[in-house]
């Protein structure tokens, strides 16, 4: 069983639509991080991309990822990450909020009104650093692991139940 979850309908009709082509049998789920609508154990795999920043309670979110794991199950988080080191922290901050904004909307510009883009400057900020994230999915998991990839800015931390 492949899911989709995302809490904005527009979000979930536009992957419906782009999908469709494709008769994935991708099941598309209303709801949020902090409360999974979904039994104990349903998931054997459960991977995030580019979106548990956004939780607004990312202890509580890890927490019902872990409870939707299987008991042999494995999460992992895709996401841009935030280098604990202060020189490729600054490197980072500054492509994120105000070079990657620019090249998306010149590459897009024909394509798509606004720069969706724009808005991960201050979703970024509110980010932990990278070996705090790392700990928190330690906590709600049996063993975590980081890959880092583009000088730390980009992360996946894998988190295993057991």
């Amino acid at each position: 069983m492949l899911v989709g979850l995302d809490g904005s309908v527009r979000q979930l009709n536009a992957a419906k639509t782009s999908l469709a082509p494709f008769n994935s049998g991708l099941n598309l789920v209303r709801g949020s991080f902090e409360y999974l609508p979904f039994k104990d154990g349903a998931f054997n795999v459960i991977i995030t991309c580019y979106a548990l920043r956004d939780s607004l309670n990312l202890s509580q979110s890890l927490t019902e990822y872990s409870r939707v794991c299987s008991n042999n199950g494995a999460f992992a988080d895709v996401d841009i990450g935030k280098p604990d080191n202060a020189l490729k922290c600054w490197g980072s901050v500054l492509y994120i909020r105000y070079l990657m904004p620019v090249l998306a909307k010149a590459t897009i510009w024909t394509k798509m009104k606004g720069n969706p883009w724009r808005m991960i400057g201050p979703t970024y900020v509110s980010l932990p650093k990278t070996r705090t994230l790392l700990r928190l999915v330690k906590q709600h998991f049996a063993t975590a692991e980081l890959k880092e990839f583009l000088m730390g800015g980009v992360i996946v931390i894998i988190g295993r139940k057991s």
